[in-house]
């Protein structure tokens, strides 16, 4: 901690009893940790700023607990659940008591082309109650998550919609709006993916249904899914694939093809199997005995081979 704060407890007892863990990762020039820690209390001074030589932007957000901060003059409490921003430039000072935390340090060059006005974030407070909190706190906490198993191409686009994400708070630049709509519809795209795989059964699921479920326009919905060939043909492309599936399950081989097609979202059998034929190259049933005989080969075969593995090891036995 000693290049962002220093640190001291309450008195020679606190002192005594003081525990902490915390775990940290490092990656597309920006850190992320999470924590617990006894009372204590942090100073940002003068001296740490020049020792540390810190040009960056920490967004902290407390599990359990929270602290009594003083920023410049200022004084205001943080509560569990407020994301609260501290510019590592500046002077900070925050007394907190027994806390669980997760912070997140930005260099400022990632965050100066997208806000408008950088230096007004300093100790801005993000109270939980808003909505923009709740997705910046859920995306805090994924992003921690993920962060072991991140590649570095992967890292740079975590680290710029993290960032597209404190511009939407803070006030962005034409530029950060660019990107704040971009990582918008990146999500309301996921999020629309994620409702279709969750209601492939349902005969109604269509643009009606999922801009109900969204509570967005069908034009917006359509733009979402242009680039990836409407959402009609999205929709038809995830029950097709998951009919595929069923198909060539062998748990599944006892159902008939329409209650496949049923499960799969299809209203009518010969509907599924023309989509299907149209897909694949061939009908559904085609499909199934194809995979059921070449299960049945692969079957003889294994045994074949364990029949003739047995008389060659027996052959050396007899041998020897």
């Amino acid at each position: 901690m000693s290049p962002l704060y220093e640190m001291d407890a309450a008195d020679a007892s606190a002192r005594a009893s003081f525990a902490a863990e915390m775990t940290s990762y490092h990656f597309a020039d920006i850190a992320i940790a999470t924590g617990w820690a006894s009372a204590a209390s942090f100073e940002r001074s003068p001296l740490t700023i020049a020792r540390g030589g810190l040009d960056n932007i920490c967004l902290l957000v407390y599990a359990e607990g929270g602290c009594d901060l003083s920023v410049e003059g200022r004084s205001s409490e943080v509560h569990a659940g407020d994301v609260c921003i501290l510019d590592m430039t500046r002077q900070s000072s925050l007394r907190a008591p027994g806390y669980r935390s997760l912070s997140l340090v930005l260099p400022r060059a990632l965050l100066a082309p997208l806000v408008v006005d950088l230096d007004a974030l300093h100790g801005r407070i993000l109270k939980r109650s808003t909505a923009l909190n709740a997705m910046l706190a859920r995306h805090l906490g994924a992003l921690y998550d993920e962060a072991p198993g991140l590649a570095s191409k992967d890292a740079g686009a975590a680290a710029h919609g993290t960032a597209a994400l404190v511009a939407a708070f803070a006030g962005a630049s034409a530029q950060g709006r660019e990107m704040i709509e971009q990582a918008s519809a990146g999500t309301s795209l996921q999020a629309a993916r994620r409702l279709i795989e969750a209601n492939v059964p349902e005969p109604d699921l269509g643009p009606e249904f999922l801009c109900q479920r969204l509570g967005m326009s069908r034009a917006k919905l359509y733009r979402l899914f242009e680039p990836i060939g409407g959402v009609g043909a999205y929709i038809q492309q995830r029950r097709l694939t998951r009919a595929y599936h069923a198909l060539t399950d062998p748990a599944q081989a006892h159902l008939y093809v329409g209650i496949i097609a049923a499960r799969c979202g299809f209203g009518s059998a010969s509907v599924f199997s023309r989509a299907f034929r149209q897909a694949f190259g061939l009908s559904p049933t085609d499909l199934r005995a194809t995979h059921q005989h070449l299960e049945a080969d692969n079957t003889a075969d294994d045994n074949a081979f364990t029949t003739m593995r047995r008389n060659l090891l027996g052959m050396g036995a007899r041998r020897r």
